[in-house]
This record gives C-alpha cells, structure tokens and sequence, in this order.
C-alpha cells in the first residue's frame, strides 16, 4: 500500500485524523478527498490556461506567417497591382482583391485546421491519453471566425501598402 485515501466526518479530520495517521503509518501517504480533488481541480485550470497562451502562441505565429506571404505577394505583383492601377482601380478596389483572398484563405484554413484537428483528436485521444474524445461541431464556427478574423487582421496593412503604390513607379519597374 502506498497511499490511502480517508472518508471522515469533518470533525475528525479537522481533529488532526490525517496527521495522526500519517505520524501512525510513516511510510504511507494519507490524504482526504478533498486534497485529491483540490489537486485535480488545479490540475485542471493549468492545463486550461497551457491551451490558453498555446493558443495565443499559435495565433501570433499564423498572423505573422500570413501577413509575411501578402507581403511577398504584393511585392511580387507590384506590376499587376500598376496595371490595374493605371487602368482606373481604386484603392478601395485593390484592397478589396487582397482581402477577399485572405478571407478565402482564412475559411479554408479553419476548415481544414477543423477537420484535420478533430480527426487527430478523435483518432488518437483514446491510445494516446485513454480519453474518448467526441467532436464538437460547434467548434467549427469558432476555427472559422477565429480563422477568417486572423487572415483579415494580417491582410490589412499588405493590402494597404498595395493600394498606395504609385503605379507609374511600379510600371517603370518592368
């Protein structure tokens, strides 16, 4: 035995049952349920606040990974972004083409994220933790919004430098 866990009334625990027990039985662990839940309670919330800042890491990481690849698109068509420019576009116009992509892109990222990540979940939560996991397809309103949201924010400043190229300049890079 190396552990035993006590059911007391409330009195005889605060009357130092535990501590006797322990002081009776030095080689053994004597807790309460309460402790254990206590512990498991705790356990609980720091796992929960782990998903936390390993979500808020995740999401840095894809914003900056997004608005890096509309950068180097807008760099890339700069004499596309001239072209239209020159034939009359707006900035509202050339702004609305970056965004729409990334709104795109945000939706079929959190579709796929969705679909890959319960998929693992589902398959691999029994052998891997022994906890059935079952999906929640409510969550994948929330990959969409979260998705979407993310590409729109990372998109706006590219977009925005994009639609204030001068298009003589861009055109005279050719």
């Amino acid at each position: 035995i190396s552990a035993i866990e006590v059911m007391g009334c409330c009195q005889k625990v605060k009357e130092g049952l535990v501590e006797n027990l322990n002081r009776l039985l030095p080689g053994l662990k004597v807790v309460t349920i309460n402790q254990v839940i206590d512990t498991q309670i705790r356990t609980g919330e720091l796992m929960r606040n782990l998903s936390w800042l390993f979500l808020g890491l995740m999401v840095l990481v894809g914003g900056a990974s997004i608005a890096t690849y509309m950068y180097a698109s807008v760099h890339e068509r700069r004499r596309e972004i001239g072209t239209l420019m020159a034939l009359g576009a707006g900035t509202a116009t050339l702004q609305s083409i970056f965004l729409v992509k990334a709104a795109l892109l945000g939706l079929g990222g959190g579709l796929a994220g969705f679909i890959i990540g319960t998929s693992l979940a589902v398959g691999l939560g029994p052998s891997l933790a022994g906890v059935p996991v079952m999906p929640r397809p409510m969550l994948l309103l929330l990959a969409l919004a979260v998705s979407t949201a993310l590409a729109l924010l990372a998109t706006w400043l590219p977009a925005r430098r994009a639609a204030r190229l001068d298009p003589f300049t861009t055109l005279r890079e050719v």
